[in-house]
């Protein structure tokens, strides 16, 4: 009885000892996303990292959080480890405000992460290494702060941006990714990718003087041109009809989409494309004018048309691993090159009666009764929740009816598998 008790006594005492050895560690990496005129695209690249895994005994979470013009200007900023810029026109007026430039430079050059996406990537440049030009104003906002001149011309690349129709613009482009000592393309040096672009920078070496400024080491090389995967054309009106006078041309291939570099303590990930979008495999572009009915009173966009599309999460690794970079992880610690993801499908970006949409809206506004649609993607497992009370708990993709008080209420789906957890979020206002 007596050595009964002993091996008891034992077991109690060594438990804690022998849980500790299995317990994971946590690491927290804290990421500011700006958010400048359009939240849609912050959100994106937010659902995009909303994200953890786990690796030799850690667990590494990734933290996302929209911010705005008032976070950097007060300082906020400082209080995260990597901050991103997604695609957007905007903030190159914002960086206009001197203390807003200078919190970011100080927020890089003391140890922070960049990440800058299209109009990201050129705002970190050395700017627009040309004569006079439309370009010249956002010379005054660039924060100089990558050793690296951005090719983006306004009659050029950007159309790809002016004539898009948005959610169905943006033609996929190959890149090569190159061999390097950054591990965030780590598994596929030597091969191609296929990312979205909507008229981002080819980017080139600068002559910065700059000590601050590392090395400028490239991740990706366009290996397609744009106006060659997508000819766009402007069009003019003559004899009563639509004819197209001039190609959309372009320069960028053979020029960096993808680079790393430092800048003091920090690091920096700059991107030409839009890896937080899905790509295609196939298609052709296709233009027409916006109001066809009235004439020479309208203007062209495109479409890019294919039904070979990858799925959503098929680049979201590449933010993922650059979010880990900059924030100073190893090749050891970088996030799995997977798909995993959770991404809810309804409601989103709409007016919703009775759970039909009935128009396009950037906040998520539902009157009656609706579905809630969610996909897992990679996953073995689906958590949803509804202000943060599990309301389902299963396998695969889900869509259920519910009914919410009227209010403010945050609607979360969680995709699970051994090593990875991933997450997606939307605000609903129900009425």
């Amino acid at each position: 009885m007596k050595g009964l008790m002993l091996i008891v006594i034992l077991a109690l005492l060594l438990s804690p000892v022998i849980s500790n050895i299995h317990a994971v560690q946590e690491k927290e990496i804290k990421v500011a996303i700006y958010f400048s005129n359009v939240k849609r695209f912050a959100q994106e690249v937010e659902e995009t990292i909303d994200y953890s895994w786990t690796k030799n005994g850690v667990k590494y979470v990734i933290k996302p959080h929209i911010i705005s013009k008032k976070e950097i200007i007060n300082g906020s900023i400082f209080s995260y480890d990597v901050f991103i810029i997604p695609g957007s026109g905007r903030h190159y007026f914002d960086a206009m405000n001197k203390k807003w430039r200078d919190n970011v430079i100080k927020f890089v050059e003391s140890g922070g992460g960049y990440v800058g996406i299209c109009g990201g990537a050129n705002l970190a440049s050395l700017g627009f290494n040309e004569r006079l030009s439309p370009n010249s104003v956002l010379n005054l906002s660039v924060l100089k702060i990558a050793n690296i001149y951005v090719n983006d011309q306004q009659d050029e690349e950007w159309q790809y941006l002016w004539k898009s129709n948005w959610r169905h613009g943006g033609p996929p482009i190959n890149v090569y990714i190159v061999k390097n000592d950054v591990p965030i393309f780590d598994g596929f040096y030597g091969g191609y990718r296929s990312i979205r672009y909507w008229g981002g920078p080819g980017m080139y070496e600068g002559d910065a003087k700059d000590e601050k400024m590392g090395e400028i080491i490239p991740l990706a090389i366009y290996a397609e041109e744009p106006m060659e995967v997508a000819p766009l054309h402007y069009w003019k009106w003559k004899n009563g009809e639509w004819i197209p006078y001039r190609n959309v041309t372009t320069d960028i291939k053979g020029q960096y989409a993808a680079i790393a570099t430092t800048y003091g303590d920090g690091r920096l990930v700059l991107f030409g494309p839009h890896p937080e979008r899905k790509t295609y495999f196939d298609g052709h572009v296709e233009e027409f004018p916006v109001r066809p009915n009235m004439g020479p009173f309208t203007w062209f966009i495109y479409n890019w048309v294919s039904n070979n599309s990858s799925s959503i999460s098929y680049n979201w690794w590449i933010l993922r691993r650059s979010v880990a970079w900059v924030a100073g992880l190893s090749k050891e610690e970088m996030p799995y090159a997977s798909q995993t993801a959770a991404y809810i499908e309804e409601p989103r970006y709409g007016v919703y009666f009775n759970g039909r949409k009935i128009i396009y809206s950037q906040k998520n506004i539902v009157i009656g009764r609706f579905s809630i649609k969610g996909k897992t993607i990679d996953a073995d497992e689906a958590l949803w929740y509804v202000d943060g009370e599990l309301v389902y708990k299963g396998k695969g993709d889900v869509m259920m009816d519910v009914k919410l008080q009227r209010g403010k209420h945050i609607i979360r789906l969680i995709a699970i598998n051994e090593n990875e957890e991933a997450g997606n979020k939307m605000e609903v206002i129900s009425l």
